[in-house]
């Protein structure tokens, strides 16, 4: 199925009359109402297809899924108040909760068996789950599976299965509008920077605190923070790291979190100068993390020791060495690889340069000044490192299409809870699937063995041998570069209370903050 293009007219089909009154406005300058919550954050609404932008609209309050993470991690009800599980595990029963769609139309398991069975197939997680059968059962949503798949709760959180409207499918069962069930539904929008969104009056759960929100997409991280320090906005998301000095200055509360997202350098493992792991090694070794961390994230703390950060404790293991910087035995492993210098300082081997153009982004504006860094940084071992910074888009497209020679991006490690969500997806799957950051032509069978062990498993006793083991192959194969680990950076105006920061970067919890009159 193609991607359905964003278009007005369908993002705001099945709003309530009176939706109007919330014209989107040209920029965020402009005096907002005392009942309206300004949010700028870096991500625009580019297309209906959930498969690619669910995460703008679950995140948003807008669409909702069967179950939830909590902010710790845990599990909690969402469209299903309650579920059950057969004792060979490949039936599970959620019984649906009385919740109304944005247009009126009651949730039921008819409408939530239309909706799973249109969007399963486009999804990024749960249509690896094994679901061989949806039925609907009364006020029970029953999912038949083809095999036991121990982590479905948490991948029951994907966000690109959000249980639609019937009205919000076309008549070949493509979305045409996003109709959610969640506390805030769309009244306009200015596409594809600006949604404004209107509490959902018929909403199953408490009732969001504010009526109305403006939600614009800022995707240059210095606009970001001239918006935060003139306190144009009430939420500004994704904060660079400089700018809080400023933002703080400004009046603005600066929240920090450190989340399970990790900076990485991709590398096209089909490239003669990134075959072999000992190479890949050698690179990783040049890298001042700490410097890098201390400098440009301004927590020291950040640095990556290896792929998946302290706060993922299940999945972070004290017995692997850490990844730090060596220079000397870098450089030591590349001679002994067959890469000598030329008169210039850069390696080449047969006939390849030790070089190479790394493609990265600035929705994330550290991105392009961590390349800056690395260029000096490998420098010094003989590697020659260009840099180019477009869409985070055009890195998938050159995975894709084979050019991409490296590719410095950020990975959420938790889009579904269990980090093994992310891990299948990146390292243990036979395509690249949109939105994907992680290997580009490496394979590792061991690995793969260990991801389907884990995945067939229920019990978290036994999984937990195999976290280790994938964990390990990662950190010694190294198929993509652990750079720095992130905190989130949110600046927060005065006037707003109750905001929450979620480490998992699920929700922004919009529905449970106040603005003072």
């Amino acid at each position: 199925m193609m991607p359905t293009p964003l278009d007005r007219r369908a993002l705001l089909s099945g709003a309530l009359a009176g939706a109007a009154a919330l014209a989107a406005r040209p920029t965020l300058a402009r005096a907002a109402g005392p009942a309206e919550l300004r949010v700028a954050q870096p991500w625009e609404f580019k297309t209906l297809e959930l498969g690619e932008a669910g995460f703008t609209y679950s995140r948003a309050g807008i669409t909702e899924t069967l179950v939830a993470s909590l902010p710790d991690g845990r599990i909690a009800p969402g469209l299903a108040q309650s579920w059950s599980v057969s004792d060979d595990g490949l039936q599970w029963r959620f019984r649906l909760r009385d919740a109304v769609f944005h247009d009126g139309t009651r949730l039921d398991a008819a409408a939530a068996k239309a909706s799973f069975e249109r969007l399963l197939p486009q999804s990024l997680y749960l249509k690896r789950a094994g679901i061989a059968a949806v039925e609907a059962d009364g006020q029970d949503l029953v999912l038949k599976l083809d095999r036991p798949f121990g982590p479905l709760l948490s991948y029951l959180v994907d966000n690109s299965a959000a249980l639609l409207a019937p009205g919000a499918f076309d008549g070949e069962g493509r979305v045409r509008a996003i109709i959610g069930t969640g506390p805030f539904k769309i009244g306009a929008a200015e596409l594809p920077r600006s949604l404004a969104l209107v509490r959902h009056e018929a909403y199953w759960g408490e009732k969001a605190r504010v009526a109305a929100v403006r939600y614009d997409a800022v995707g240059n991280g210095d606009t970001r923070t001239n918006i935060a320090v003139a306190k144009d906005a009430d939420i500004v998301f994704n904060l660079a790291a400089q700018g809080v000095g400023r933002a703080g200055s400004a009046g603005m509360t600066i929240e920090r979190v450190i989340i399970p997202r990790t900076h990485i350098l991709m590398l096209n493992c089909a490239k003669p100068q990134f075959a072999e792991a000992a190479v890949r090694r050698a690179l990783s070794m040049a890298l001042d993390r700490e410097g890098i961390a201390a400098g440009v994230m301004r927590n020291k703390a950040l640095a990556a020791t290896q792929y998946l950060p302290p706060t993922l404790a299940e999945w972070h293991f004290a017995d692997l060495a850490p990844l730090r910087q060596d220079v000397a035995a870098a450089n030591a492993l590349l001679d002994a690889a067959g890469w000598p210098r030329g008169a210039d300082g850069i390696r080449a081997k047969g006939g390849v340069r030790f070089a190479g153009t790394v493609r990265t982004f600035a929705n994330r504006p550290e991105l392009p000044v961590i390349a800056t860094a690395m260029q000096a940084q490998l420098r010094a071992i003989g590697f020659d490192l260009a840099i180019s910074v477009g869409e985070a888009q055009a890195i998938y497209e050159a995975q894709k299409d084979g050019s991409l020679e490296l590719g410095l991006s950020s990975r959420n490690l938790v889009i579904v809870p269990d980090p093994i969500g992310t891990i299948a997806l990146d390292y243990a799957a036979d395509s690249i699937a949109p939105g994907s950051t992680g290997t580009t032509n490496w394979r590792h069978d061991g690995l793969r063995q260990e991801v389907a062990r884990y995945l067939a498993e229920a019990d978290d006793r036994r999984r937990a041998t195999a976290r280790r083991a994938i964990a390990g192959i990662i950190h010694e194969e190294l198929p993509i570069i652990p750079v720095t680990w992130y905190d989130q950076i949110v600046a927060v105006h005065p006037r707003v209370s109750g905001f929450v920061t979620d480490p998992l970067e699920q929700r922004y919890f919009l529905d449970r903050v106040a603005i003072a009159k």
